[in-house]
């Protein structure tokens, strides 16, 4: 490998979680070195979208993977966190067999494709309600006013999050979030303040489980209170662990799925043009393309079960490897011209959403969700701008997210 590499300021970016642009280094990578050892942050970056893909349906790899958090934190930090470390480690995206099977079997009898469907008439109303108070007089952050508030009322709706505590329990799971997305030695930053809104976030679950143990009602908590297969339900640790990872799950991948799509829109006139010329036969090719280009989820994290051989070099057991979602989508050997935003592109499965046994579990509601926005935005908003070209990203490794998303509307 060549010693550029490391010595590239751009790779400490990287590893200080501020890589604004991270798609040159990526392309460096996979182009140098495909698998690459990151000594600062002691585990492996994997590039390619071939490596990428066997990667996640690999057996060998654990996606038990909290030592990504362990071994960043000061031993007496840890201690201190411990509660944080451990409901993290009941999230279903980080379990193995059995449980992981068993938590999926659950909340699959909960998280119904009849329930999502179900929430179609909802969203469109919502996206309307949320387009009316986008101000046509001066410039809009898209995000606080659309994109963001979408999927987190749709979530707590979901849920069943009563309407006076969505705000603080939004709050309380993105300060839990900072941790999740975080990663390398500033993930220590985080820590503690998750750890401390986590109690706030188990406080309102114990009180609304025990409503629902008592009174039913027609939401997603209800239902995961309810779902019992092979006589096993869910314990009320794996509630919590599973209402906090579906609310960040829903709400971050589709808040960041949205506005990224809308950029690349604003940013390619020519693509928004074609998609106003045909709304019905271009949508679908439009969503696809946005997770792609810009995929919200930028990693997976797997821990090596045993020494094995990997994309030319030798993983050892216990080894954490990041297959990063936003590079493999930009390989040019399965997307010709990957840096090109073309919403006809005939997309060969791409990794937004993971694949395999921990394939999204919200993927159809994002889909979904992202689509409703869209097609709303062109009817709704056929004239707006970007209002600057000085954007910024959020510094952070597990997701691609904008700061904010400034347009004019004439």
């Amino acid at each position: 490998m060549s010693l550029s590499l490391i010595a590239e300021p751009d790779y400490y970016l990287f590893c200080e979680e501020r890589l604004g642009n991270p798609y040159p280094l990526f392309d460096r990578l996979r182009a140098e070195e495909p698998v690459h050892w990151c000594e600062p942050m002691k585990l492996w970056l994997v590039t390619g979208y071939d490596d990428c893909f066997a990667g996640l349906k690999d057996e060998r790899f654990s996606s038990d993977r909290t030592d990504m958090y362990v071994q960043a934190l000061p031993e007496e930090m840890r201690i201190r966190v411990q509660p944080l470390l451990d409901h993290v480690s009941k999230w279903i995206q980080l379990t193995d067999e059995p449980d992981h099977t068993r938590l999926r079997k659950l909340v699959n009898l909960a998280f119904t494709p009849r329930m999502i469907q179900q929430l179609k008439p909802r969203i469109e109303v919502l996206v309307d309600a949320l387009l009316d108070d986008v101000s046509v007089d001066e410039p809009t952050d898209l995000i606080a006013k659309f994109c963001g508030p979408l999927p987190a009322t749709v979530i707590c709706e979901m849920l069943g999050i009563p309407v006076a505590e969505r705000d603080a329990f939004r709050l309380m799971t993105e300060r839990v979030m900072h941790f999740s997305t975080a990663g390398g030695p500033r993930l220590k930053n985080h820590a503690e303040d998750a750890a401390e809104a986590l109690k706030g976030l188990i406080d309102m679950f114990e009180r609304l489980i025990a409503e629902r143990r008592t009174t039913a009602k027609d939401d997603l908590l209800s239902a995961l209170v309810r779902a019992e297969t092979d006589g096993e339900r869910l314990s009320n640790e794996e509630l919590y662990a599973m209402c906090v990872f579906v609310f960040l799950a829903g709400h971050e991948t589709t808040t960041n799925g949205i506005a990224s799509g809308v950029l690349a829109l604003l940013q390619h006139p020519d693509q928004f043009a074609a998609l106003k010329g045909d709304v019905d036969g271009l949508m679908r090719g439009t969503v696809e393309e946005a997770l792609r280009y810009e995929s919200p989820v930028t990693r997976a994290v797997r821990k090596a079960r045993e020494d094995f051989d990997f994309g030319g070099k030798t993983i050892k057991a216990g080894q954490l490897v990041v297959f990063l979602l936003g590079a493999a989508n930009r390989d040019p050997k399965q997307f010709p011209e990957p840096a090109k935003f073309d919403i006809r592109r005939e997309i060969k499965r791409h990794l937004a959403f993971g694949f395999g046994a921990h394939f999204c579990l919200g993927a159809v509601l994002a889909r979904m969700e992202m689509e409703i926005a869209f097609r709303a935005f062109v009817r709704r908003q056929p004239n707006v701008k970007l209002a600057t070209e000085a954007l910024a990203w959020k510094p952070t490794m597990g997701i691609r997210a904008l700061v904010k998303l400034p347009v004019s509307v004439s």
